[in-house]
C-alpha cells in the first residue's frame, strides 16, 4: 500500500513539475500564490524556503525593504492570522509570472487582531524544476479601524 501511495505521489509531483514550465496556466500559479500564504499562516518555513528564491526582495508599504531570510524571521514570529487572496490576475512570460492581487490580512498585535488589505505585485521565476517566488512589493495598504 505505502508503495502505491509513493508512486502515485511520485507520478503527481512529476506531472506538475513538467507542467509547471510546459504550458503553466494561471490556475497553477494562483494556487501557488495562495499556498504560500497558507504556510506563512502556519509558520513552515522550511516549505517556504523551497518556495521563495535566495535573492528574493520583499518591498513593503512602508517603505522597508528586505530579504529572504528578514521576511522569515518575521514569519517565524507567527503572528498572521489570516492571509487571504483576492482579485488575483496572472501575466505569464517564459519562465516568469507577474502576479498582481489584493491580500486580506489579519495579523495578532498586542492581543488584539488587526486587519489590513493590501495591493501587491509579485514575480516569480521557474528555477530548478520549479516556481519560486522572487519579489512582492506592496503598493497599496489600509488598515480596519477595530
Amino acid at each position: 500500500m505505502k508503495k502505491t501511495t509513493l508512486t502515485f505521489y511520485l507520478i503527481f509531483f512529476c506531472s506538475f513539475l513538467i507542467k509547471a514550465y510546459n504550458g503553466t496556466d494561471s490556475s497553477l500559479i494562483i494556487s501557488l500564490n495562495q499556498q504560500i500564504d497558507n504556510l506563512v499562516v502556519l509558520r513552515n518555513t522550511e516549505a517556504l524556503n523551497k518556495l521563495y528564491a535566495d535573492d528574493f526582495v520583499f518591498s513593503h508599504g512602508s517603505g522597508r525593504v528586505e530579504g529572504k531570510q528578514g521576511w522569515f524571521t518575521s514569519v517565524a514570529k507567527g503572528n498572521f492570522m489570516m492571509r487571504l487572496h483576492d482579485s488575483v490576475t496572472v501575466e505569464l512570460h517564459e519562465g516568469i509570472a507577474i502576479v498582481k492581487g489584493k491580500l486580506s490580512v489579519i495579523k495578532k498585535i498586542a492581543n488584539k487582531n488587526s486587519k489590513y488589505h493590501l495591493k501587491y505585485i509579485r514575480v516569480y521565476a521557474f528555477r530548478s524544476s520549479q516556481w519560486q517566488m522572487i519579489s512582492h512589493l506592496t503598493y497599496w495598504e489600509i488598515h480596519d479601524d477595530d
